[in-house]
């Protein structure tokens, strides 16, 4: 009913409060966008009470999860210039683009690396080098905390030669985990390890015994979560020698195992992925070789469980007379392989990223392209849940 209070005023709306069930609401907020969430929290106290509630969290990830986008980190490989974290959205609609900002309030000696992507977090590694820095970001909250530096530092006497870190889901004891693997040279010129775990949930790191001593670690890659378990390429020893493995971290018993990659592996670069809840390697041609052993093809290896209940790879994708400048990164989704393309075009290094889908063997250009740059790929969506 529409009264007026006075002549040549507006009028007032007497409306009666709509109620609606509990289970309505949530249904309706759980399919909004962190941004609408946050805003909402001010408007009613029990709207901030549900939408910071585990249970809705967790409904709201779920739904998220259904629409993931691409997080790019891009920097320039000499100068440092030219650098940032770009979110793609709907890589394979409308390709909208968003450059983010990091929320440190203290200046960095150099721009953040991704760790990794998972559930909305993102972990960074800040430090200038030896990957002794951390901080934990949540892009569509704009949370960020600092975390406590890790317990394995360098010295003199016992300088770190290389670190390997990762980030993961531990779902078993309903915890994310960083893992950071130092390695040291030892007395003999060769490598020995020291393992480390950051708790979010306990907000500790903690030396673990665990070792793995049959594979030295490929540089350059970061632990690749699969199953709950963190994967990173090495390169076989003692049993292994002159094979490729995959290092295998299990985030809930936190034990190490070494994984046989095919034989294959051995003369092209290999680039650990995700794909459709699987562990998977791309091997694709090298740069160089220097014994002249070198693939020029692409081929994409599943590993997937058989009916003796054993794992093994099967082959995918074989593409023949494949380029050297066509390189993996990641996946988008876990479903489709994201490529980087490095060609010449006016004297100047142009790359430019596309999307492989191995089923149908289609690929799709994004419209991002990047100037003589290096950059790193990963899977985001968006979520509610808290950095601490």
């Amino acid at each position: 009913m529409n009264s007026w209070s006075g002549s040549g005023r507006r009028p007032r709306i007497m409306a009666s409060s709509l109620s609606l069930p509990q289970n309505t609401i949530t249904d309706i907020l759980s399919r909004l966008p962190v941004k609408s969430l946050t805003r909402f929290k001010s408007v009613s106290k029990n709207w901030a009470d549900l939408t910071s509630a585990p249970a809705f969290i967790a409904a709201h990830l779920r739904r998220s999860s259904t629409d993931p986008s691409l997080l790019i980190r891009r920097y320039h490989s000499q100068s440092g210039w030219d650098y940032g974290i770009w979110l793609i959205t709907n890589p394979t609609l409308s390709y909208a683009t968003q450059l983010l900002r990091i929320p440190l309030e203290e200046s960095l000696p150099l721009f953040p690396k991704i760790v990794g992507s998972v559930d909305g977090l993102v972990c960074l590694d800040i430090s200038p080098c030896y990957a002794s820095d951390f901080a934990m970001w949540n892009p569509g909250t704009k949370q960020i905390k600092r975390l406590p530096l890790p317990l394995i530092t360098s010295s003199r006497d016992n300088p770190i030669w290389m670190v390997f870190h990762g980030f993961g889901f531990d779902s078993f004891n309903n915890d994310y985990k960083l893992v950071r693997i130092v390695s040291f040279r030892g007395n003999d010129a060769s490598p020995f390890l020291r393992v480390e775990v950051y708790s979010l949930r306990e907000a500790v790191w903690k030396e673990i015994e665990e070792r793995f001593e049959l594979a030295l670690l490929c540089g350059g890659q970061d632990g690749v979560v699969v199953d709950g378990s963190l994967n990173w390429a090495a390169i076989g020893l003692q049993g292994f020698v002159d094979r490729k493995v995959v290092i295998s971290f299990d985030m809930g018993r936190e034990v190490f195992k070494t994984i046989p990659l095919p034989p294959v592996t051995r003369y092209g670069n290999v680039k650990v992925v995700s794909y459709m809840g699987l562990l998977a390697v791309a091997v694709y041609p090298l740069v160089f070789a220097a014994n002249g052993n070198n693939m020029n093809r692409f081929e994409f290896w599943v590993q997937s469980d058989c009916e003796d209940g054993m794992k093994r790879w099967s082959n995918m994708v074989v593409v023949e007379n494949f380029s050297k400048s066509l390189v993996p990164v990641g996946t988008w989704g876990d479903r489709e392989l994201v490529f980087k393309h490095v060609g010449v075009r006016d004297r100047e290094n142009q790359s430019s990223l596309f999307l492989f889908d191995p089923v149908d063997h289609t690929t799709k250009r994004l419209p991002v392209d990047f100037v003589d740059i290096c950059f790193q790929g990963f899977s985001y969506v968006e979520s509610l849940v808290s950095v601490s």
